[in-house]
């Protein structure tokens, strides 16, 4: 009872600002400030109400972890990626920059890429490639072709270490610093953008509320500034997918904590990321997760019949899976029924 008096608090704070707002009342910054840190004490109170509860189920002789569990909510990380395309293999219609410099440097890039999906396959393979890349970056300093490929490595390295029970938190988020380092020398390089929007997707699962807003606004936009460089590639297509499907499966507090916080609320619709699931489907047919994503959209608008047919085709070309992705679809395929 305590804890949804607070959770009614909260709402009714954040609900409030929205409405004040909206009928032309003008709120000083004190008022602001003050309404502000009733809100953060709420949130702190539900919080230690939250560790309480998570104490009290915690069975008896179960000591409690030194790193806390982190929350799923916004997070937006791919199991799965597609062969990433050697810089010989851009789209003519691509202005990124990936392709242009130093033949030597974009020789050793070339190398890079065709040993990348076979490496990646083992945490050895993984180690071997990082180091590689980390030498050649002693000779070409800051280089952003060799940094988005240094983070491609470590988030592959990352998923090994947290399939092993190992962390992957520190890891990740070194690679997000490099990642945005490399969007800063290099911003006509689509594959930054990428690799930094990849990344702060994969890491917002360790943000509070406010982080994963904030993030996510950064993740659309270095999506599209990708898309804007290279608008045929099909990760980035998938990627915005992912983040309007997230967007479009809001909870109402969130969307009034984000109102609050930033004046604005992201808006799309589960037919909004069926379109760039789809069109990412033209270009890379044989990409079980983002078929798998097709599948959820039609189910979330009622296409049922056409989504059964979308997870037949994960069924048919899946192959060994992801167990994250093979749970995903018996539990979408056990929906259905």
């Amino acid at each position: 009872m305590e804890t949804w008096r607070m959770i009614k608090t909260v709402a009714w704070c954040t609900s409030g600002l929205v409405i004040l707002s909206a009928a032309g009342f003008t709120l000083n910054s004190v008022f602001l400030k003050v309404i502000y840190e009733e809100i953060r004490q709420v949130e702190r109170k539900v919080e230690a109400l939250r560790q309480e509860l998570l104490e009290l189920r915690r069975p008896p002789g179960v000591e409690e972890d030194s790193e806390p569990e982190p929350d799923e909510e916004f997070h937006i990380a791919l199991e799965s990626l597609p062969s990433q395309s050697s810089i010989a293999h851009l789209d003519s219609l691509s202005e990124c920059t990936d392709g242009q410099g130093d033949n030597e440097l974009l020789n050793i890039c070339r190398q890079i890429d065709d040993q990348h999906d076979s490496l990646k396959l083992t945490e050895q393979g993984c180690q071997q490639s990082r180091e590689f890349i980390q030498q050649q970056s002693e000779t070409y300093v800051n280089c952003a072709k060799l940094q988005w490929r240094l983070c491609r490595i470590m988030f592959e390295e990352a998923k090994h270490n947290i399939k092993s029970g190992l962390d992957g938190k520190d890891q990740l988020v070194s690679a997000l610093e490099i990642a945005k380092q490399s969007v800063e020398i290099e911003p006509k390089n689509s594959k930054c953008h990428l690799w930094y929007a990849i990344l702060l997707g994969d890491t917002c699962k360790y943000d509070d509320t406010k982080g994963k807003l904030l993030k996510g606004i950064d993740f659309d936009k270095h999506v599209r500034l990708c898309l804007d460089l290279d608008p045929y590639n099909s990760t980035a297509l998938h990627l915005l997918g992912r983040y309007c499907f997230e967007v479009a499966g809001i909870k109402w507090w969130e969307a009034r904590i984000a109102k609050a916080l930033f004046g604005t609320v992201p808006e799309s619709t589960y037919d909004e990321a069926l379109q760039y699931f789809l069109k990412a489907d033209d270009l890379n047919a044989d990409w079980v997760e983002n078929t798998l994503f097709i599948a959820k959209c039609l189910v979330n608008v009622n296409r049922r019949e056409e989504a059964r047919t979308w997870l037949g085709k994960v069924s048919r070309t899946g192959g060994d899976m992801e167990d994250e992705i093979a749970k995903q679809v018996a539990e979408l395929e056990a929906s259905l029924r």
